[in-house]
């Protein structure tokens, strides 16, 4: 199930005073657009304006159209392949995927040798993974939907424990809801 990641860095609002359940439609609890680091940004921009450059024997305003065109276009494709993250109304969207929190177990935080290793020697096959190289720290939660052959989701993060607290929060709120 492939999800969505929100990569603004905000932290979601707090919850209303009184311990009330927030509403539909109210502020997400987390979310996060994975944008990538100014590496990628600066070779996006390079890309289109080599493609410009080609051009400037042809035709200098013509170079000059491509060029900015090419970069506009590669900046906006940076943006829109940059999955969201995001805890909200008892779901956790990960790019397109959604799944209720109440189908998800403990999330385990990952950082430094440990992340390296559960996207490295230790990839699950069967887990459903939103993985970007810029990110150095990531979150594992084991489905435990019997109906599902999805193991694990594995996410991408700068936010591991924000992550990790919003899920758990989801969870508690949907548990109280139940009863």
């Amino acid at each position: 199930m492939p999800a969505a990641a929100d990569h603004t860095a905000e932290p979601a609002s707090p919850p209303p005073a009184g311990g009330d359940v927030p509403a539909a439609g109210e502020a997400p609890l987390f979310h996060e657009r994975l944008l990538p680091g100014p590496g990628l940004w600066l070779t996006a921009v390079l890309v289109g304006g080599a493609l410009g450059l080609i051009l400037v024997p042809v035709n200098l305003t013509v170079a000059i159209v491509v060029s900015a065109v090419a970069i506009i276009v590669a900046l906006i494709l940076v943006v829109q392949y940059s999955p969201v993250l995001e805890v909200t109304e008892g779901r956790f969207r990960l790019g397109r995927a959604r799944i209720e929190v109440e189908l998800l177990g403990v999330p385990a935080v990952l950082r430094g040798e440990e992340w390296a290793r559960t996207i490295g020697q230790d990839f699950e096959p069967l887990a459903h993974h939103c993985v970007r190289g810029w990110t150095r720290t990531g979150l594992r939660v084991e489905v435990l939907d019997d109906e599902d052959p999805t193991t694990a989701w594995v996410a991408s993060t700068r936010r591991p424990d924000d992550l990790a607290l919003a899920l758990r929060t989801a969870q508690t709120l949907r548990e109280g809801e139940s009863r």
